[in-house]
């Protein structure tokens, strides 16, 4: 049936049933459905959030839209007191909002657009990681990608109970890379004394909740990683086979590299330089990451050069970690069980307490807990984010809630962000003509 046909009242009640997201892509795809949103804007923004928004999150949205207020970037002289206090509002705000109850929905008229479009970048962050963690967690058996859409996992698909426990950890995230971008422009007096104020936000979760946090950074690298090697692929793509003219050996091709103003393809940009880019980028906060990943190859080249230039010397925190746990240095006893699984349980999934996925990784004593580096396979599949029944449809966890885990959770060795060589060790024995990057980088 042609949209043309029907009445404002059905086109409005169609638009109700959608997310901010899908409202967004619906009025980009339909005249008609833009009007009828023009017409309606505020009660569409109120109603559509109101019923996207997992009710025991909205003390997280409230600080998340809070922290829109704090900037990215101080104008030349101008003092960071008053960002200072700004953050330290927003924390105050925040502890007071979760001694609250929050049955009913408020938001101000003149907040309805960013919080609007906030919420739509949310939930596509929200979809792209489902691609990506639940791509890995059905192919659980085989090691799994670091960062590679295997399958579509839309948000419908997700039950209440996972989407509130992804809104909100999405939702801290946001926050914290506000924080992350604050402790950045202060002075080496300030930091300590703010770093406070950033340890004190995210101690206030319990160690599941802060594991859900700690996921989402681990994707957000995943994701920040792909890019560079997006641009790696573009700079491949337009470098002749063969190149003639000035030529440089492998011996010093990192020095033209770097002459050329393309360090980010370095092996030493990989060794010392990626984690504190990872971290600047994440600090520009979650809509700036999805804006680079819709860039066109050109213009994403550019960002990712001169945000690493920007990134020097940044030294923002992480809490999740690349190694892997050494099975070499277990006991028997310890290794057969990691090998052939361990019985757990839980009462039911709440938003309250702690998932299957969870209470099986914690339960290994000194193997898996909240910062042990053997967690990033399972990090990768977004194991505490899951419910009882997807992970046992997964064929993750079988009845009677023996995890299926196998060495491939736990591999030997260090994992590093990368999974294929840098630039300079791919140009391994090859002649490079300067020209051609410099050309390529001018582009």
């Amino acid at each position: 049936m042609a949209l043309a046909t029907l009445s404002t009242e059905i086109l409005l009640i169609i638009l109700e049933c959608l997310s901010p997201l899908d409202i967004l892509c619906a009025v980009q795809a339909s005249s008609l459905l833009y009007r009828v949103f023009a017409a309606y804007k505020n009660h569409l923004l109120r109603h559509t959030l109101c019923e996207s928004i997992h009710p025991s999150c909205r003390a997280d949205l409230y600080t998340a839209l809070d922290a829109q207020k704090v900037p990215k970037s101080l104008k030349a002289k101008e003092p960071i007191g008053k960002v200072k206090m700004e953050c330290f509002s927003l924390f105050s705000g925040d502890r007071n909002r979760r001694r609250q109850n929050h049955d009913e929905f408020k938001i101000d008229n003149d907040e309805l657009d960013t919080l609007f479009y906030l919420q739509a970048d949310i939930e596509r962050l929200i979809d792209t990681y489902c691609h990506w963690s639940l791509g890995n967690l059905s192919s659980h058996q085989e090691t799994p990608a670091q960062f590679h859409i295997t399958s579509s996992y839309p948000r419908s698909n997700l039950s209440p109970t996972e989407m509130g426990r992804l809104q909100r950890a999405f939702y801290r995230c946001e926050v914290y890379t506000r924080f992350q971008r604050v402790l950045s422009l202060l002075d080496k007096a300030s930091v300590l004394n703010f770093s406070q104020i950033v340890l004190c936000f995210v101690s206030q979760f319990t160690l599941y909740e802060f594991e859900e946090f700690v996921c989402v950074q681990q994707f957000l690298a995943q994701f920040i990683r792909s890019l560079v090697e997006k641009v790696e692929d573009d700079f491949f793509s337009h470098l002749p086979s063969q190149s003639t003219g000035t030529g440089a050996k492998q011996s010093n091709i990192g020095k033209i590299l770097d002459d050329s103003g393309l360090s980010l393809f370095t092996k030493s940009y990989r060794d010392n330089h990626h984690s504190s880019h990872v971290k600047y980028l994440i600090s520009c906060g979650l809509s700036n990451i999805l804006h680079l990943g819709t860039l066109e190859p050109r213009e994403l080249k550019r960002a990712m050069l001169r945000s690493y230039a920007e990134s020097r010397g940044f030294a923002g925190s992480e809490f999740f970690s690349q190694g892997a746990l050494d099975l070499q240095s277990c006991s028997e006893k310890q290794r057969q069980v990691l090998l052939h699984g361990k019985l757990v349980d839980i009462p039911r999934d709440t938003l309250h307490s702690p998932n299957l996925g969870w209470e099986w990784g914690t339960s290994f004593q000194n193997l898996v807990k909240s910062d042990s580096a053997a967690l990033l396979d399972l990090r990768n599949r977004g194991y505490v984010f899951w419910d009882r029944k997807r992970l046992q449809d997964s064929g993750m966890v079988d009845v009677p809630f023996v995890v299926a885990v196998g060495a491939n959770y736990f591999p030997a060795g260090y994992h590093g962000p990368f999974v294929r060589p840098s630039v300079e060790e791919r140009l391994d024995g090859s002649e490079v003509d300067t020209r051609c990057l410099k050309k390529w980088k001018d582009l």
